[in-house]
C-alpha cells in the first residue's frame, strides 16, 4: 500500500485533461452535481456536451459519480468535484490491498493467503486488457473508473455470499454489496450473478438445497429490488443505447483459446513485460487445490476455470455462448475481470502453500532466508510497477507543461467562451484533428479531449459511443458546408493550414490556431421530411442512417423519419414541406432543456439537432405534442404555420425515482433489520433526569489540570467549529474563475514558481513569495492549496490568540471566548472561505507568532518568523520596533542592539528580493516602489475621494465588533494599560498608520488590531463583567449581530464590493453605521450596567459576599 500511495501521488496532484474515459467520468460528475444545484434530477439528465447529447445515466452504472457529487455536497464546494474525483479514485487504488485481505480472510483463506493475495491484487501486469491491473485506471490508462468500485465490490461480494452459502447468515449484507454493484457495474455484477449460480450449486445437496435456493433467491430479490433504478429504465429502453459496429470484434467476441493460454502460459496474463512470478504463484495455487484437495481451494480452482473458458469467448465457445443470459450485447473480454479475481486468490494459496512446506522443513534461519528470498522474488514485479507509474507521472507532467505553455490555445478558448451557444469543432482522430497534440512526443491529449475537459458542447471523437448518433461522427465531412449546419458547428478550431469548407470566418488568428465561426444554423431549424422508414433493428437503422448522412441529403435539407422501436401511433403525415420563409427569432439551450420562438406562414416541421429519446417532451404554446426520429436521429416534431413558443425539455424516465425511492427505502429497511436495541422496561423510564452540573464541573477540573495541553486543543477546535458553521453559509467569490483581484496576481505567482514563464507578475504582489510558494510546492490546484493553507494557518491563529491572551493571565475560559469572537469575524475565517486566495490568513498567523514570540523573549524565533513574514506581508516588519518596546527597559543597550540584529535579516530578505527579484518583473516595469502608489492613497483620505476619509475611520468599527467597542466602555483603564504598556500604544498606532499609506483595503489592513483588541478586551475590563454569565451571553450575541454573522453574501464582483467597507455604496455603509453604533453602545451600556445601583438588595448582598 505504502508503494501504490507514494507510485500513485501525482494521480491527484495536478488536474491534467484526459485522453481515456476518465475525460467522460469527470464530465458525468460535473453535470451531475450542476442537476441537482438546479433542481433537476441528478439519477437521470441530459449530457449535451458529447456525442450530441445523450441521457447518459440513464443507461450507465453511477454510482461511483454520485459518490463524489455526494462528497461535493458534503465539503460544501470547497474542494472542487475533479479533485474530490482523483482523490476517490487514488484512495480507492491505494486500498485496494485492504479489501482483498479481509475479503480472502471472510472467505477462510489464511492470514499469510490474504496477505499474499492482496499483495499481488495491486500488482497485476495485464497490458491493458481491462483487468484488475491498474494500467485500467491510471492516466496514461484506460480511464474505467467505475470499475475500481466494481473491483472492490466483486470481492466483498463474493465474500459475503460464499458466508451465505456456507453458513446461512449475512443476506442482508450479501443483497446490500450485490446491490451496490449493480449500481456500480453492471458487467461486474453479471459475473457476480454467474459465480453465485456457482456457489449455490457447489456443495448443494438434498439437506440443505431449499434452504440454499431459499437464500440465494432472498439475496436476488433484495439486490435486484435495491438496484432497480438503474437496470429497470435500462432494459426498458436499450434500444437507444448504441452498439456500435466500429467498436473492436475482440471487444465483443474476446480473443479465443489460443490466444488466451498463450499469453497465461507466457506469463504475459498477469506479469506483462517482466518475469512471470504471479504467474508462477498462480501455478502453485493450481497445485496447491489439486495436492490438497481442500474445499476452499478446488472451489476458487472451479470458478478460475469457469472465467478463463468464459473469458475465451466466441471464438472457441461458438454457439455455446448464445446460452448466456443478454448474449447479444455482452462484452466478452471484460470477463478477464473473473479471471483476474480468482486468480488474486489462487496466487494467495500459493505462496501461502509454499510459505507452510518451508515453515515445516527448514529451521528458523532458513525460513527468515525464504523469507528474504521471497521477497527478492517480488523486486522484479515492483520495478515493473515502478517504471510504469513513473512514466505515468512524466507523461502527466509533460502533458500538462505542454497545455498550459500553449498560450495561443487559451486565446482561442477564452475567445470561444464569449461567443454565442453553438456546438465546437477540432477535427478528428482521422484527419487534421490528430495533428493538434501540444507537440508532445508520445500520444496524449489533443485540442478535442480538451473541449470535453473545459465542458464545452462539440463534435468530437466518442469516448464510450452511447449515443446513436456517436458512430455517425466519424463520418462528419469538414469540407461540406451543409454538414456545418446539420451538426449545429458554430465554431471551428484549426490550424492555419487546414483547409475547411467554405463560409466559415475567422474570429481570432493566432500562430497556432484559428477560430472560425461556422455556419451551424443553431439547434433548432425547420425542416422536410421527405420520407418514412421503419428499420426493424439498430443495425438496419444504422446503415439507413449513414447512407443517408453520405448521400447528400443534408444539402437539400430533407430529412428522413424512422419508425424505430416506438409503439406509439404518429399522427403524422409525411412527407412534410419545408418551410419557405423560416423565422426563429429567440433560441436558448440549457443542459435537457431548450427554448424556441419560431414563424412559418405554413404548416411544417422542426427537427432539434439533438439526439433522439423518447424521454424527450415538446410543448407548443404550452401543449405538449408528438415527437419522432428523424435522420441521423434527432428530435423532431410538427409545426402548424404561424409564431409558436416552444419548449423541449428532457425527463426523467418516470419509475426511475419511483424505484430509487423503493429501493432506497428497501436498503434501509434491510439495514434497520438487523440493528437490535435493548429498549428498557416501562419501569425504568420512570428515572430523573440527571443533573449536568457535577458531569460539566468534572470536565473543567479536568481541563485545568491539562490546561497546557487541553486549553490549545479546545481553541483549534472551537475555529474548526466555526469553519463548518461558516462553510455552508460562504460561497466562494466566482469573478475572475473564483480568484477575484489580488488572487488572480497570486495565482499567476504560483504558476511562476511552478515553471510556467508565460505569466507576468508585477510587484509588491511578486515579492510576496511564501503562500504561493507553499502552493506550489504542493502540486495543489491554487484555489485549494490556498483554502488549505488558509485553514491551517486559522487553526494555528486560534492557538496562538489563545497562548496570547493567557500570557496575560486571562482565564481559559475567557481566552477560549475571545477565540469563539475572533473565529466569526468577517474577515476572519469567513474571509479564508470567501476571497481563499490570498496571504491574509497566513500573514495573521506570522503576526501572531510575532507577538507571542516578542511577548516571551524570543529574540531567535521571534528574528526567523520576522524573515518569513517579510516575504508574506511586509507590513509585519513594522513589528521590530513592538519587541524593543517590550524589552527596552529591562536593558537599554543589549534590547536594542539584539533588536537590531534580529531584525536585520528581515530587512535584507526585504530589499534583496525588490533588487534581486526572484520572479522577474515584466520589461517595460520601472520602479517597484511606486506600485504602492502612497501618495495616492493619503490622496484618497485627506481628500475624501469615494468618501474615503469615512471608509478608513469606519472600517475597524463596522467589522470587529465588540472588540473594537468595548475597550471605550472603561477609557481611563485602557489609556493606563497603553502608559504602562508603550509596545500596544505603538502596535495600534502603527496599525492605522499602515492602513492609510498602504491603500485602500482598510478592512483587510485594520483586522490586525484584533490581537490588541483581545487584550484590552479580556485583559483590561473589570474582572465582574465576565463573572456575570448573562452579560457574557448578551455581549456574544451583540458581537454576532455587529459583524454579521452568517448573513449571505453574493459570488459576483458586485456582491463581493458590497461585502467590504472600502469598497461598499455610501447607503450600505450609512445603514451599517446606525446599525453598528446601536449595538456598540448597548455593548458599552451592559459592560458598564451596575446592578447594585438599581436594586439595592442586589448591593447589600454583593457587599456582604465581599
Amino acid at each position: 500500500m505504502a508503494f501504490n500511495a507514494i507510485a500513485l501521488l501525482p494521480e491527484v496532484t495536478g488536474a491534467v485533461p484526459n485522453v481515456n474515459d476518465d475525460a467522460e467520468h469527470a464530465l458525468f460528475i460535473q453535470q451531475a452535481s450542476d442537476a441537482w444545484a438546479s433542481g433537476q434530477d441528478p439519477l437521470d439528465f441530459w449530457v449535451p456536451q458529447v456525442e450530441l447529447g445523450f441521457p447518459q445515466f440513464l443507461y450507465y452504472q453511477n454510482l461511483p459519480h454520485l459518490v463524489v457529487v455526494v462528497l461535493g455536497k458534503l465539503t460544501f464546494g470547497l474542494i472542487s468535484l475533479r479533485t474530490l474525483f482523483d482523490l476517490v479514485r487514488y484512495v480507492l487504488l491505494v486500498g485496494f490491498p485492504l479489501t482483498v485481505f479481509w475479503s480472502m480472510r471472510r472467505l477462510g483463506f489464511s492470514d499469510v493467503a490474504a496477505a499474499i493475495g492482496a499483495a499481488a491484487g495491486s500488482l497485476l501486469g495485464g497490458n491493458h486488457r481491462y483487468g484488475f491491473e491498474y494500467d485500467s485506471y491510471v492516466w496514461r490508462g484506460l480511464g474505467v473508473y467505475t470499475q475500481i468500485f466494481g473491483m472492490h465490490l466483486s470481492f466483498l461480494a463474493l465474500a459475503a455470499l460464499h458466508r451465505v452459502a456456507t453458513r446461512g447468515t449475512g443476506i442482508v449484507v450479501a443483497a446490500l454489496v450485490c446491490g451496490a454493484l449493480a449500481l456500480s457495474h453492471l458487467i461486474y455484477a453479471y459475473m457476480a450473478a454467474i459465480t453465485a449460480v456457482v456457489l449455490l450449486l457447489f456443495g448443494l445437496t438434498r439437506a440443505n438445497i431449499a434452504g440454499r435456493v431459499l437464500r440465494f433467491g432472498a439475496v436476488g430479490a433484495l439486490a435486484g429490488v435495491i438496484s432497480a433504478f438503474m437496470w429497470v429504465p435500462f432494459f426498458a429502453q436499450a434500444g437507444y443505447l448504441d452498439v456500435s459496429p466500429y467498436l473492436d470484434r475482440t471487444k465483443y467476441d474476446s480473443f479465443g483459446a489460443p490466444t488466451i493460454l498463450g499469453w497465461l502460459a507466457s506469463g504475459d496474463l498477469l506479469d506483462h513485460g517482466r518475469l512471470p512470478v504471479l504467474t508462477a504463484l498462480l501455478g502453485v495455487g493450481i497445485v496447491a487445490a489439486l495436492v490438497t484437495r481442500a474445499r476452499l481451494l478446488l472451489l476458487t480452482l472451479v470458478l478460475f476455470v469457469l472465467w478463463l473458458v468464459l473469458y475465451f469467448g466466441r471464438p472457441t465457445l461458438g454457439p455455446l455462448a448464445d446460452l448466456l443470459p443478454l448474449h447479444e450485447g455482452l462484452l466478452f473480454h471484460r470477463f478477464i475481470g473473473g479471471v483476474d479475481l480468482f486468480a488474486i486468490l489462487l496466487i494467495g494459496a500459493g505462496g501461502a502453500y509454499l510459505w507452510e512446506i518451508a515453515r515445516f522443513e527448514v529451521s528458523p534461519r532458513r525460513l527468515a532466508a525464504v523469507a528474504a528470498a521471497t521477497a527478492i522474488v517480488f523486486v522484479p514485479v515492483l520495478a515493473e510497477r515502478w517504471s510504469y507509474y513513473s512514466d505515468n507521472a512524466t507523461w502527466m507532467r509533460i502533458t500538462q507543461a505542454a497545455i498550459a505553455a500553449d498560450t495561443d490555445l487559451r486565446s482561442v478558448m477564452s475567445a470561444l467562451a464569449g461567443q454565442s451557444a453553438g456546438r465546437a469543432y477540432a477535427g478528428l482522430r482521422s484527419n487534421w484533428g490528430d495533428t493538434l497534440d501540444f507537440g508532445i512526443p508520445f500520444r496524449s491529449v489533443r485540442v478535442y479531449n480538451v473541449l470535453t475537459f473545459d465542458r464545452v458542447d462539440a463534435v468530437a471523437p466518442p469516448y464510450r459511443g452511447a449515443s446513436l448518433n456517436s458512430d455517425l461522427l466519424f463520418d462528419f465531412n469538414d469540407q461540406d458546408p451543409a454538414q456545418y449546419r446539420l451538426f449545429d458547428v458554430a465554431y471551428v478550431i484549426a490550424p492555419p493550414s487546414a483547409t475547411l469548407a467554405s463560409g466559415l470566418v475567422p474570429v481570432l488568428s493566432t500562430p497556432k490556431y484559428v477560430l472560425y465561426r461556422a455556419p451551424g444554423g443553431g439547434y433548432a431549424e425547420y425542416a422536410a421530411i421527405s420520407r418514412s422508414e421503419a428499420p426493424k433493428s439498430q443495425p438496419e437503422w444504422f446503415e439507413s442512417a449513414r447512407a443517408w448522412l453520405r448521400g447528400g441529403s443534408a444539402t437539400s435539407w430533407e430529412f428522413v423519419r424512422y419508425a424505430y422501436r416506438d409503439s406509439r401511433p404518429i399522427d403524422v403525415p409525411v412527407p412534410i414541406a419545408e418551410c419557405p420563409r423560416p423565422a426563429i427569432s429567440y433560441q436558448r439551450a440549457q443542459p435537457g432543456r431548450y427554448d424556441v420562438l419560431a414563424t412559418c406562414a405554413t404548416d411544417s416541421a422542426m427537427v432539434l439537432k439533438v439526439t433522439y429519446h423518447p424521454n424527450w417532451h415538446v410543448t407548443v404554446d404550452g401543449h405538449e405534442v408528438a415527437t419522432f426520429m428523424v435522420s441521423p436521429s434527432y428530435l423532431a416534431f410538427a409545426l402548424p404555420a404561424g409564431q409558436h413558443f416552444i419548449t423541449a425539455e428532457y425527463r426523467s424516465a418516470p419509475v426511475k425515482d419511483s424505484l430509487f425511492f423503493l429501493g432506497a427505502a428497501v436498503a434501509l429497511g434491510a439495514i434497520g433489520s438487523r440493528i437490535r436495541l435493548r429498549v428498557p422496561r416501562p419501569r425504568g423510564w420512570r428515572t430523573t433526569i440527571p443533573s449536568l452540573r457535577e458531569p460539566i464541573l468534572r470536565a473543567r477540573d479536568l481541563v485545568l489540570m491539562n490546561e497546557s495541553v487541553a486549553g490549545p486543543a479546545l481553541a483549534v477546535a472551537i475555529a474548526a467549529v466555526a469553519f463548518l458553521v461558516l462553510a455552508p453559509f460562504t460561497p466562494r467569490i466566482a469573478f475572475n474563475d473564483g480568484l477575484g483581484f489580488d488572487g488572480r496576481v497570486y495565482a499567476w505567482l504560483t504558476q511562476a514558481l511552478r515553471g510556467d514563464h508565460s505569466v507576468a507578475v508585477v510587484p509588491p504582489w511578486s515579492f510576496r513569495l511564501v503562500p504561493s510558494a507553499i502552493v506550489a510546492l504542493s502540486g495543489l490546484e491554487v484555489k485549494l492549496g490556498f483554502l488549505l493553507l488558509d485553514l491551517l494557518a486559522a487553526l494555528g491563529s486560534a492557538w496562538l490568540l489563545y497562548r496570547l491572551l493567557r500570557h496575560y493571565a486571562v482565564s481559559p475560559a475567557l481566552s477560549l471566548l475571545a477565540v469563539g469572537w475572533w473565529a466569526v469575524l468577517p474577515l476572519g475565517l469567513r474571509w479564508a472561505l470567501y476571497y481563499p486566495v490570498l496571504p491574509d490568513t497566513l500573514g495573521f498567523f506570522l503576526l501572531l507568532a510575532l507577538m507571542v514570540c516578542a511577548l516571551e523573549g524570543r529574540f531567535v524565533v521571534f528574528g526567523g518568523i520576522l524573515v518569513v513574514a517579510a516575504l508574506t506581508r511586509e507590513n509585519l516588519i513594522a513589528l521590530g520596533p513592538f519587541l524593543w518596546l517590550l524589552h527596552v527597559r529591562r536593558d537599554p543597550v543589549g534590547v536594542t542592539l539584539r533588536s537590531l540584529a534580529v531584525g536585520a535579516p528581515a530587512v535584507l530578505v526585504y530589499l534583496a528580493v525588490r533588487f534581486f527579484p526572484v520572479v522577474p518583473p515584466p520589461p517595460d516595469f520601472a520602479n517597484w516602489a511606486e506600485r504602492y502608489q502612497i501618495d495616492v492613497n493619503l490622496r484618497f483620505v485627506f481628500e475624501n475621494i469615494d468618501a474615503h476619509a469615512w471608509r478608513y475611520v469606519l472600517a475597524a468599527p463596522l467589522t470587529l465588533g465588540m472588540f473594537f467597542a468595548l475597550p471605550f466602555a472603561w477609557p481611563r483603564r485602557l489609556a493606563g494599560f497603553l502608559r504602562r504598556e508603550l509596545h500596544w500604544a505603538y502596535y495600534v498606532a502603527m496599525s492605522f498608520v499602515v492602513a492609510l499609506v498602504g491603500g485602500r483595503d482598510d478592512d483587510r489592513y485594520l483586522y490586525v488590531l484584533v490581537p490588541a483588541l483581545a487584550v484590552f478586551v479580556f485583559h483590561i475590563a473589570p474582572s465582574s463583567l465576565w463573572r456575570s454569565a448573562w452579560r457574557v451571553v448578551a455581549l456574544t450575541a451583540l458581537h454576532l449581530a455587529a459583524v454579521r454573522f452568517l448573513w449571505p453574501v453574493g459570488t459576483s464582483e458586485a456582491e463581493y464590493l458590497q461585502y467590504t467597507v472600502s469598497a461598499m455604496s455610501v447607503d450600505r455603509m450609512v445603514a451599517l453605521v446606525y446599525f453598528c453604533g446601536a449595538l456598540a453602545l448597548g455593548g458599552i451600556a451592559i459592560a458598564r450596567l451596575d446592578l447594585g445601583a438599581l436594586s439595592p438588595a442586589r448591593r447589600a448582598k454583593a457587599e456582604a459576599s465581599a
